[in-house]
Formats: structure tokens, C-alpha cells, sequence
């Protein structure tokens, strides 16, 4: 346990030895960092207030200052407080980019996920090609689950092959059903049932019994 304790702290005084600089260029900026890595779900007033950290004020120094990073976990808090929507798209290419550098499957899950939240038809392209490297493992989970809205050959076939994939069958199967259909999904889904994988047989018979509650109009 202490040495647990131990390892925890040390991360902890890396992340604020790293964060430092960021900071700076924040307050720097007239940014109030009080709350910078502070995020909340579900606020409860007077319980659990939401953070009052300006994202959008502090996003031109969290793109300058992203790629400059190494920690992993201060890379986390930055790519989180950009899930912002911009017109010129600047914040989904630079996720693009960050996506492609190196980092564990847990940390590019955090990318994909903000990365599909801004993105548009603009960085379709580049979505599609890094959901089908299967290097990127389990990263690619956002980015399979969001396959159905580029609606092009090679973005359905990375999708079906994503299906029987461990690493991302749990969020291209309800991708399919958004694509085609409950009908169409049904047949490729029910293929898996036998898969030797756990993930996505398991995956299969939950996808399978919505299909069927919803074919049937039970509930």
C-alpha cells in the first residue's frame, strides 16, 4: 500500500511539476486556472459546482501547448478541455494529429473521443483511416462507434471488419445498426455469437436482444 502511495504521489508532483509551464501561458493569458483538469459530469448546486475554467478563452494556448507535451495525463486534461467545436476546424486537426503520436490505448480513447465529438465531413478522411489501424488497439473504440455517419465504402468496410475486432466490437456493432438499419445489422451481428473472443460474442448477444425488443416493438 505505501508503495502504491508512493508511485500515486509521484505522479501526482510530475503532473504539477508539467503542468507548470501550461499554466503560466494560461495566467499569461488572463485565464483563471483554478479549475484547469477539474471536470464534472453532472454538477449538483451547492454540492459539486461545475468548473468555471474558460475552455474556449484558454484554446488557442491549449493547441499551442499540446504538442509540446509529454505527460500523458496532463495531455488528457488539455485534449479534454478541448472538446470545443470550431468553424475553421482547427481543434479537430489538431486532435487528428495528436492521435497519431505516440500514447497508451487508454489516453488515445480520450482523443478519439473528443476528436469525434468536433470533427466534421472536413477530417472524415483522416477518421477513417486511423479507425482501421488496428495498431491503436482499443483507441479506436470512439472512432468505429462514429463510422456510421461518414457513410462511404471504405468507412462501411472498416466498420464491418470492426465488428469481430475485440477491440472495438462493443462500439461498431450499435454503429452498424445506426448505418443500415436493425434489419440489415442483425445478420452480421448474429455471425459473432460463436466468436472466441468474450468481448464480442458478449457484445453480440446485447446488440442482439436490443435488435429484437426493437423489432418487435417490445420494450
Amino acid at each position: 500500500m505505501d508503495q502504491q502511495r508512493s508511485k500515486h504521489q509521484a505522479r501526482v508532483a510530475d503532473y504539477e511539476h508539467d503542468a507548470e509551464p501550461v499554466k503560466a501561458a494560461l495566467t499569461a493569458a488572463g485565464i483563471n486556472t483554478d479549475d484547469f483538469g477539474r471536470f464534472v459530469s453532472r454538477p449538483i448546486p451547492g454540492v459539486i459546482e461545475p468548473p468555471n475554467f474558460d475552455a474556449a478563452r484558454a484554446m488557442p494556448v491549449l493547441l499551442e501547448w499540446l504538442p509540446r507535451v509529454t505527460n500523458e495525463k496532463l495531455r488528457e486534461a488539455m485534449v479534454r478541455h478541448l472538446a470545443i467545436k470550431t468553424r475553421d476546424g482547427l481543434v479537430a486537426e489538431a486532435l487528428i494529429e495528436e492521435y497519431r503520436r505516440p500514447g497508451s490505448a487508454n489516453y488515445k480513447w480520450v482523443v478519439g473521443g473528443t476528436l469525434a465529438f468536433v470533427c466534421d465531413k472536413r477530417h472524415f478522411s483522416a477518421i477513417t483511416d486511423l479507425a482501421a489501424d488496428t495498431s491503436y488497439g482499443m483507441g479506436r473504440q470512439p472512432l468505429a462507434g462514429m463510422l456510421w455517419r461518414i457513410k462511404t465504402p471504405a468507412a462501411d468496410e472498416i466498420l464491418l471488419n470492426a465488428l469481430a475486432d475485440p477491440d472495438t466490437a462493443l462500439t461498431a456493432m450499435p454503429a452498424l445498426r445506426r448505418r443500415f438499419g436493425n434489419a440489415a445489422a442483425r445478420q452480421h451481428i448474429a455471425s459473432l455469437l460463436q466468436h472466441p473472443d468474450p468481448r464480442v460474442h458478449g457484445a453480440a448477444s446485447q446488440q442482439l436482444r436490443r435488435i429484437d425488443r426493437q423489432l418487435t416493438g417490445s420494450t
